[in-house]
């Protein structure tokens, strides 16, 4: 409704505004929808919010209740929340199973009337119960994490505002990359990373498992240089590294806890090169002509050692995709490369997986298709061009080195990410801030999401377990916004920054120690 401002409005006003009372008029004043709670303050922001009034108070008395119908789908959503809600709030809840909630109890189900909200997306809605509900138990453990950060940011712990909230994320691969292979770090950092990625949303946490220090040459020196395979199989009993490696039991650790988190953990196996690691377990399978760290792809030993390697990994893994690294191989043995990335792809496509791949086809030219069913990281603007990719019908992840990597103490990549610059100007769709030509449109399909890395070229000895976790820590928050596909345009960056500060370091996380 249209509201008229008389003349003796105006006249009370400025009387007011004289007696220093103005404050208590300007409400009044305001449209209707106004009134309602303002939007709550997370990260990712809510994609959609519509305040009520008051607050949904946890008391002594409240409950995590679970709708009957889904109890053994959310038992472990319902787990993880008590866990980290007691975390957050001091208070330990108990989780029962009952079709009906009271006041003070939030309630969790997967009875949904939107189809539109997806398999991650969830509504909340906040009155004297709070209720999450979704299509899938990783919506429900998304909601759950917008209710940990609301009652984070309230003084007391304990109020949520009421109103009603559609969340739900623009893409589906929100991910990060830690480069385990030239540093290693235990299992209960690991372990961490999952818990700090949920707290803002981000589903997937790619494991680079074998890789070795950047110049290993052809001299007689080539065999000892650093290199690290960093999963110990009896199978192969001198490959896993002597100063760190996961054992299948530590796999399965991480990703029961992953599943919980709503998180996947892909691994990456990286060939022919980078894979010093291999070709000292196997010095007859390196190349007698490129540097020691690159495989022989014309040796017909090469690509059945290699299933042979995925063979006993692959069942370690619950993920739907494996990455198989060929980054960086020689440019002028493209139809061999080429051969190699379908080879494999094929052979893993047999044993259920999606393939991906480290962009390289602008760079690795050829005359053999590659098979279209790879999923492309691109990560260098020259060695694959989004546009062109598209073109060709690959799906594509954004990963590009000159935005979202981090190479502590190198010099040569950013140290830190510019979160501001990624936070003002960056969207998952953009592979270069100067030249849109090299960019994909917003809604392109073949565009999947995007993925930070940290690549830790300068090895243990010069970058810590506290160097990573600081500049990981620094860049997530912003990256979990963007990739969600919350807006940015009404939140100016020093705002975000400092409510990134004030929601941590995510329920149960301890940084390493510097």
């Amino acid at each position: 409704m249209r509201r008229t401002v008389t003349l003796a409005t105006i006249a009370l006003v400025l009387a007011l505004l004289f007696s220093g009372l103005v404050f208590l008029v300007i409400p009044s004043l305001r449209p209707p929808a106004m009134d309602g709670n303002g939007a709550p303050h997370v990260i990712p922001s809510l994609r959609e919010w519509h305040g009520g009034r008051g607050v949904f108070t946890l008391a002594a008395t409240s409950r995590i209740v679970v709708d009957p119908a889904a109890k053994e789908q959310l038992f472990d959503t319902a787990r993880a929340f008590a866990g980290d809600l007691s975390l957050v709030t001091g208070q330990t809840l108990p989780i029962i199973n009952l079709a009906s909630p009271e006041p003070g109890d939030i309630f969790l189900t997967l009875t949904v009337p939107d189809q539109t909200i997806g398999d991650e997306g969830y509504l909340m809605a906040v009155g004297d119960t709070l209720t999450l509900r979704a299509h899938t138990s990783t919506g429900v453990f998304y909601g759950t994490r917008s209710v940990l950060q609301m009652l984070l940011d309230d003084p007391a712990k304990s109020h949520v505002p009421q109103g009603n909230a559609r969340d739900w994320p623009m893409y589906r691969e929100r991910g990060f990359m830690l480069d385990v292979a030239r540093k290693f770090f235990p299992l209960s950092e690991l372990k961490g990373y999952v818990r700090l990625m949920a707290w803002f949303k981000l589903n997937d946490f790619h494991l680079h498992l074998n890789d070795n220090e950047l110049t290993v040459g052809t001299g007689p020196d080539w065999a000892s240089k650093y290199s690290a395979f960093r999963l110990a199989s009896p199978r192969f009993p001198t490959l896993a590294a002597t100063d760190g490696a996961y054992t299948q039991q530590d796999m399965r650790e991480l990703q029961d806890l992953a599943r919980q988190y709503g998180m996947t953990i892909t691994p990456e196996l990286d060939a022919p090169a980078h894979a010093l690691a291999i070709t000292k377990f196997r010095p007859d399978l390196a190349s007698a002509t490129f540097d020691k760290s690159i495989l022989d792809l014309s040796n017909p030993n090469t690509l059945p050692f290699l299933e042979a390697l995925w063979n006993e990994f692959l069942p370690w893994f619950d993920s739907p995709q494996v990455h198989i690294g060929a980054d960086e191989y020689v440019a002028s043995d493209g139809e061999s490369y080429r051969q190699f990335v379908n080879a494999l792809d094929t052979y893993l496509k047999g044993k259920g997986r999606e393939v991906r791949a480290w962009g390289s086809l602008s760079q690795v030219s050829g005359t053999t298709p590659m098979n279209k069913d790879v999923i492309m990281d691109l990560w260098d603007n020259d060695a694959a061009n989004a546009p062109d990719m598209a073109r060709a019908g690959y799906r594509i992840i954004n990963a590009n080195d000159n935005l979202l990597y981090i190479v502590p103490k190198a010099g040569y990549f950013p140290d830190f990410l510019d979160t501001k610059t990624l936070y003002q100007r960056w969207q998952p769709n953009i592979f270069d801030l100067h030249d849109s030509s090299k960019n994909l449109a917003p809604d392109d399909p073949h565009l999947l999401g995007g993925m930070f890395a940290v690549w830790n070229d300068k090895l243990g000895a010069v970058v810590s377990d506290a160097d990573v976790y600081a500049r990981v820590r620094s860049a997530m928050p912003t990256l979990g916004q963007k990739l969600w596909g919350s807006p940015t345009e009404s939140v100016p960056y020093s705002q975000f920054a400092a409510l990134a500060q004030t929601l941590g370091d995510a329920p149960g996380v301890q940084p390493p120690s510097p």
